[in-house]
């Protein structure tokens, strides 16, 4: 019997007495389907005119199977199938005999696996091929959540597969190692360390799930863990930012994270060690500023673990400054423009205007500012001439106006 391998097989046959050397240019080896990924021995086997290593075949989770032929060799081939015992040492008995142009075995387990190949013509080889059922495991888990941090922890199973020297039957191990890497979702901005036990600084204030995948030799296994948050994250807008005074801003804090208290701070001084009274506890506080200036605001969020969040609103509100000016001209019901004779303010907390006649009869006398004199006395147009008026004004940030003077009312033709 000769013990040939894979690659630039040569056959010996025996014809009665006479033997001759056949030489095939095609590749005879033992071959599979459906595996994974193939590698080969770490051993040689030396032949006559050869040096071969063995095929190991890996299969994800599922028993394998291997497959054998000579195509050039014509006739029916015998095939005896035999697997490695570590316990012999080497290969046994034959499981399975197969009569025909090939042979294939299915449902293997890890181990080595020969096949004999023989015929009436005095052919007699040998075939060798490994193969593994990979099964790795993973599992993830989370080890400690609070306000500064989330630690996770992966834990792999892989199994080692061990193979034999056919001939000395010295144990090898198949080499290589898994790789992993870990994915969460929704992802979050600063990735995941890329280590078994990373550590996540400020964790996410959303629900989310972290898997994580190993690749052992082709083969995955994953797992995930999906952790409730316990952090909160703080997010508002605001509308007006800025106007006159009483200037009324509506703040809405609703695309805030995992909230469950809101505090207010409608004017936070940046630097300042104390934040003050908070003034307002709700999703949605409106507030009125009547002081002229600028004003920052910024809202922390408690969450219900109690970590806090806190974001301060990247521009000042602005309240204008008292403004009070008024026209010494108008002339009502002549055309479309300066109809109304009407002053120009912001930010008054009080106003008076009063219009007197060329005799110091008080016509008109107002005091919202949004209104003014339409030329009009008791209903009817007034003459047209020099009148008088008064306004007086105190903004919101105290300062005192006074104006007088004469007022000119024209009528168009």
């Amino acid at each position: 019997m000769y013990d040939f391998s894979q690659f630039g097989l040569r056959i010996m046959v025996c014809i009665l007495v006479a033997c001759r050397i056949m030489t095939f240019s095609s590749v005879a080896q033992i071959n599979s389907s459906g595996y994974a990924t193939v590698e080969v021995t770490d051993y040689f086997i030396e032949y006559p005119d050869i040096t071969l290593r063995d095929n190991i075949y890996i299969f994800c989770r599922e028993n394998g199977n291997l497959s054998a032929s000579l195509d050039e060799v014509p006739g029916d081939l015998v095939f005896e199938w035999a697997v490695y015992d570590p316990l012999v040492p080497g290969f046994g008995a034959p499981f399975t005999t197969d009569t025909g142009r090939s042979s294939q075995v299915s449902g293997l387990e890890s181990g080595g696996y020969q096949v004999r190949i023989s015929n009436a013509s005095g052919l007699d080889t040998l075939f060798r091929a490994w193969l593994f059922v990979n099964n790795p495991g993973v599992k993830a888990q989370v080890v400690r959540h609070d306000c500064q941090v989330l630690d996770l922890k992966g834990v792999v199973e892989v199994d080692t597969f061990f193979y034999y020297h056919p001939q000395s039957n010295e144990i090898n191990t198949l080499s290589g190692s898994f790789t992993f890497n870990w994915l969460a979702d929704p992802s979050l901005a600063s990735g995941i360390a890329n280590r078994l036990d990373p550590r996540i600084w400020n964790p996410p204030s959303v629900k989310t799930e972290y898997k994580l995948t190993i690749n052992y030799h082709s083969c995955q296994a994953s797992d995930t863990v999906t952790e409730d948050p316990v952090t909160t994250h703080a997010v508002f807008t605001l509308q007006p930012g800025e106007g006159g005074a009483p200037l009324e801003v509506g703040f809405d804090a609703g695309e805030s994270q995992n909230a469950a208290e809101y505090e207010w701070y409608f004017d936070y001084q940046p630097g300042d060690f104390e934040l003050g009274i908070p003034g307002g506890f709700t999703t949605d506080p409106v507030h009125t500023y009547n002081i002229p200036g600028e004003y920052y605001v910024l809202l922390r969020t408690i969450s219900p673990s109690l970590c806090e969040d806190s974001l301060m609103y990247s521009e000042p509100i602005r309240v204008y400054p008292s403004q009070l000016e008024v026209p010494n001209v108008f002339s009502p019901g002549g055309d479309e423009y300066n109809n109304v004779f009407m002053v120009r303010s912001v930010s008054l907390k009080d106003f008076n205007g009063v219009i007197y006649n060329r005799n110091g009869r008080r016509v008109y006398e107002w005091t919202d500012p949004s209104r003014g004199w339409d030329g009009k006395v008791d209903g009817k147009l007034a003459s047209p001439g020099v009148y008088f008026y008064l306004v007086t004004g105190v903004g919101w940030d105290d300062i005192e106006y006074e104006f007088t003077g004469p007022l000119y009312l024209y009528r168009g033709r």
